[in-house]
């Protein structure tokens, strides 16, 4: 079975896929959903009403129905589909992914408490929908995503109030601060707060082989460039069961990531 959806990458080059070995988990869910032929589709449809919607002639009130499409695929927006890991900025609704932190503007109670947007520089990417606003500061392979209604993330100065509920609810946001508490001290990503994952080499090689597929390669030449050259020989799948096992997970599970099963990495 052929895969549909590639990511214009070449599956054969390592390479092309390196810097995945760094990113965190949101990024890697991205990468499985720009895959999907149907959010490809969705996308370009939507992005392509967006140019249209800026002539004088424009349609009133496509992005909300273009936000509600995106809304289906777990984002607040569509990301262009043809952009990867780090070019990629993927804005993931709260209700897939817990790591967003609800904020509002508060009363300023001490001067070395104010957020100032500016200070974050061109980490920081803020969309703004009817009353609410997302903020996303990224490098490219780390995330940290806050909420707030409209007007939070301004250029004026803000005192933020974090929403922080329950107990093992409140753990993902309390690491979110953590980590926006850092990067606010010293302007980078602290490393030990945003480890790199233990398995993003079995995650690159599931995209890998999805992408494979989707170039139109059958398992023996998944199985030959991505876990063995030894699978190119006569007779692979007899002499050696167990490569071809592996072989037949990793397909399986490309395929699982590829149909929707990419939102574990958000839960």
């Amino acid at each position: 079975m052929q895969a549909q959806g590639g990511s214009g990458l070449d599956w054969r080059d390592s390479g092309a896929y390196a810097a995945l070995l760094r990113a965190d988990r949101s990024l890697f869910a991205w990468e499985w959903l720009r895959r999907d032929p149907r959010y490809r589709a969705a996308a370009e449809c939507a992005l392509t009403a967006d140019a249209e919607a800026l002539r004088p002639d424009g349609v009133a009130g496509e992005a909300a129905g273009q936000a509600r499409d995106a809304a289906a695929f777990g984002l607040v927006s569509f990301e262009p589909p043809h952009l990867g890991v780090p070019n990629a900025r993927p804005l993931w609704r709260s209700e897939v992914h817990p790591l967003v932190v609800s904020v509002e503007r508060g009363v300023v109670a001490r001067p070395d408490d104010v957020f100032l947007l500016d200070r974050l520089g061109d980490l920081a990417t803020v969309l703004v929908r009817g009353r609410s606003e997302h903020l996303l500061l990224s490098d490219g392979l780390r995330t940290i995503r806050l909420d707030g209604p409209s007007g939070t993330f301004g250029p004026a100065p803000a005192w933020l109030r974090y929403r922080v509920e329950g107990l093992a609810a409140a753990e993902p946001v309390v690491l979110t601060v953590s980590r926006l508490l850092a990067l606010w001290r010293t302007g980078r990503f602290a490393p030990s707060l945003h480890p790199a994952e233990t398995r993003a080499r079995r995650w690159i090689l599931m995209l890998r082989a999805w992408d494979a597929l989707a170039a139109g390669a059958d398992q023996r030449r998944v199985a030959e460039q991505l876990l063995s050259r030894s699978a190119g020989e006569p007779r692979w799948r007899s002499r050696e069961p167990s490569m071809r096992s592996q072989a037949q997970r990793l397909v399986r599970s490309a395929r699982w990531l590829a149909t929707g099963g990419f939102r574990s990495f958000l839960g």
